[in-house]
């Protein structure tokens, strides 16, 4: 096997043990899981405090909470605490949830809105949310929040992208001219191909330490705090990596003006090696993978796709830059960037594939359903960077179509470079956006049934002790569950039936409902409720021998059905069929990588196949004249 096909099966495997190694899920803001009370809940007793569960660490110095009623007075919180979630709290796809503790003031019957806002410790990226909860009064639930991306952060991290692309895609570009089988036209490209890489490297180490000041501002933290943090040690990582990578640029550039010098090439292209990659662990560590619990395979799969897409994208803003040019001229110089283009086919074939076999496993991090794909913002842009990826791969195709046609005049030159490089920077700009923001991961479009809250009453009927339910305490079809216990042993008589009766608050009776016994002293009947509000819920118990036991309660009917969320498409989760999803593709390009192993194999002297076809080239132009 030659050395070029070692280092393609070395990075699928890498790949495929991203993908098939168990990970624990990742989330990168910090979201509200959930709280109690949740979202439109109605309560008939004043809570002492809120429980606020989010999805990774917060800082409490940055997190402010505001309770407002329907008179529009604020409550000031008496406390806030963070605590450790307690045990089962944990909700799928969040790893490490934390829970804030909120202090409640004396609270009157009246539907409150509480709003708050935080700062992730992981990620700097503050989050805000609002949901609403009723006291003896109905309340409308405040549904979806999401937190928009920051503009000047993206903009910054754009930039960052761009950087470290060009540098990326700038190198890939020198080594696929070849001054030793096309020729001296190919020294001016090179020259200009290691300038671009080290402007690349520079800008994205400049903007890097801008981006933390912007961060340290926007949060209200000082760099003197930050940088002793997880998070400042995860951004020294990128830094470094950054750091390295601008020093190696500059060793290209120097080793290229002096044709020899500072280390030898050999050397130059493993510190590249090196600084790229510990550039992309930094930028994973600090993105969605490396948030909450840090998965050592997602975080692997982050910086290979990172990798992947800069080195590919970078590579198409260096050939607008530097190739369409020359491409317009005329003999040995088009000639000689031709073949350099079509060099470029095999990395960009192994740049897509891992792209996206990565990118359809990481999205089982950062999605969580199709209604969550389709009705947030995160979304939406994931789905436009993925149709600005088709159109750059149909762009490359026909590209490509045109690079590998014998030439026979101007019509046969790629005509779409500039429109691909374009799209390219589309499409880093998108996943800007994307880093900025929040996962589509909400409770509220993954599990809808589960996390409505229904309040539990309890209450004493002579020497009883009772609990009552109503699911789902919405107008329509609802289940009233009443659980009957006796405080003395021997019991003095069996309980022989349950009745309820609902009323509402004027006093207007409903029809008496007998509830079936399940067990363990659990009643429950079907029931229907017509409209939302104060009720009084009436309970009595028959007793073999005994007189019988009534129980009032005060009940409050919560708000309309439509406040629960319905299914647009569907709710399912899609973490674990992305991840297979995943593997299937790579077992695809695995099987794909075979075939054309084969192929080459068959082929006599398969890594020249390009290049024999350019030297004809350029015979052909120096004997017309045209080479120089």
């Amino acid at each position: 096997m030659s050395s070029r096909l070692r280092r393609f099966a070395v990075l699928l495997a890498a790949v495929c043990a991203a993908v098939v190694v168990p990970a624990g899920s990742a989330s990168a803001h910090a979201f509200l899981v959930n709280s109690d009370p949740a979202d439109g809940a109605v309560l008939s007793s004043a809570p002492q405090r809120l429980q606020l569960q989010f999805s990774e660490s917060i800082e409490l110095a940055a997190t402010h909470v505001t309770i407002v009623g329907q008179d529009g007075r604020d409550r000031r919180p008496t406390s806030m605490a963070l605590v450790t979630a307690p045990a089962g709290s944990q909700v799928a796809g969040v790893g490490r949830p934390v829970l804030l503790v909120v202090g409640l003031p004396a609270l009157t019957p009246d539907a409150y809105r509480i709003s708050w806002e935080t700062i992730s410790s992981d990620d700097l990226h503050r989050t805000s949310g609002v949901f609403v909860f009723g006291l003896q009064h109905a309340a409308k639930a405040a549904g979806l929040h999401e937190t928009p991306p920051a503009l000047p952060e993206s903009a910054l991290r754009w930039l960052l992208f761009l950087g470290l692309a060009v540098a990326l895609g700038a190198t890939l570009l020198a080594a696929l001219h070849r001054p030793d089988r096309d020729g001296p036209f190919t020294d001016a490209a090179m020259r200009r191909c290691r300038d671009l890489a080290l402007a690349g490297s520079v800008g994205a180490l400049l903007v890097s330490a801008g981006l933390l000041v912007e961060q340290a501002s926007a949060s209200h933290e000082s760099l003197a705090r930050l940088l002793p943090s997880s998070y400042g040690t995860r951004w020294l990582v990128r830094e470094s990596g950054l750091l390295l990578l601008a020093l190696v640029m500059y060793g290209r550039c120097r080793r290229g003006r002096s044709r020899g010098g500072v280390a030898p090439g050999a050397v130059l292209r493993w510190l590249t090696v090196l600084a790229a990659s510990v550039s992309a662990v930094g930028f994973a560590l600090m993105g969605h993978a490396g948030a909450g619990v840090a998965s050592p395979t997602r975080i692997a799969a982050d910086a290979a796709h990172l990798l992947a897409a800069a080195t590919w994208s970078g590579t198409l803003l260096t050939v607008a830059m530097v190739v369409v040019p020359r491409l317009r001229s005329s003999g040995g110089e088009a000639v000689a960037t031709r073949a350099a283009l079509r060099r470029f086919l095999v990395p960009a074939l192994v740049c897509v594939a891992v792209m996206v076999v990565t990118g359809v496993y990481l999205a089982s991090g950062v999605v969580g359903s199709v209604d969550a794909l389709i009705l947030t913002t995160y979304g939406r842009i994931l789905l436009a960077k993925l149709a600005v990826v088709a159109v750059v791969g149909a762009l490359g195709l026909a590209n490509s179509a045109a690079l590998h046609r014998p030439r026979s005049g101007r019509k046969d030159r790629p005509r779409f470079l500039v429109p691909e490089a374009l799209a390219a920077a589309t499409v880093l700009g998108l996943t800007a956006l994307l880093t900025s923001g929040q996962p589509a991961r909400e409770p509220q479009l993954v599990r809808y049934s589960a996390d409505r809250v229904v309040p539990v009453m309890d209450g004493a009927a002579q020497d009883l002790q009772e609990t009552l339910e109503v699911r789902p305490n919405v107008p329509g079809a609802n289940v009233v569950l009443v659980g009957v216990f006796d405080t003395r042993r021997p019991s003095p008589g069996v309980v022989r039936g349950v009745d309820v009766v609902l009323e509402r608050a004027d006093g207007t009776p409903s029809t008496t409902i007998t509830l079936t016994p399940l067990a363990d002293g659990q009643w429950s009947a079907h029931t229907t409720l017509t409209t939302s509000g104060a009720s009084v819920v009436r309970v009595t118990v028959h007793r073999q021998g005994l007189p019988d036991a009534p129980a009032s309660y005060r009940w409050v009917v919560g708000g309309a059905p439509d406040q629960t969320r319905k299914a647009v498409v569907s709710t399912a989760p899609l973490a674990r069929p992305l991840e297979l999803a995943a593997v299937g593709l790579l077992a695809v390009e695995l099987l794909a990588a075979g075939c054309l192993a084969l192929r080459w194999r068959r082929r006599e002297e398969p890594a020249d196949f390009d290049d024999q076809g350019a030297a004809r080239e350029l015979a052909d132009a120096a004997g017309r004249g045209l080479g120089g």
